[in-house]
């Protein structure tokens, strides 16, 4: 008695259960989550270079913390709001 073990039925299923659109917007996903969270971390740093650390006092300070605004960046050909720090210059004047 001889039996066929392999699967006629065309393509494989995936090992995760998941289609391949499915996991490559999910890798999408984790690659957006996990850019936003290391831009955001340059953003901070740029700040605390400018204004020393947070709710620091001391007088080797260039700058002003003013706060947080959203700007966009590209992904994909659209655009993702990026929660930004503001700083400003002891004069008034925005630093970019």
């Amino acid at each position: 008695m001889t039996r066929n073990s392999t699967s006629t039925g065309g393509a494989l299923p995936s090992p995760t259960g998941r289609t391949p659109e499915a996991m490559t917007e999910s890798f999408e996903r984790l690659c957006l989550r996990a850019g936003l969270e290391a831009l955001g971390e340059l953003l901070e740093a740029d700040a605390a270079a400018l204004c020393g650390p947070r709710h620091g006092r001391g007088d080797g300070r260039q700058a002003q913390r003013w706060g947080r605004t959203q700007g966009p960046i590209g992904f994909h050909g659209g655009k993702v709001s990026v929660a930004r720090p503001r700083v400003r210059e002891r004069g008034g004047r925005e630093v970019v």
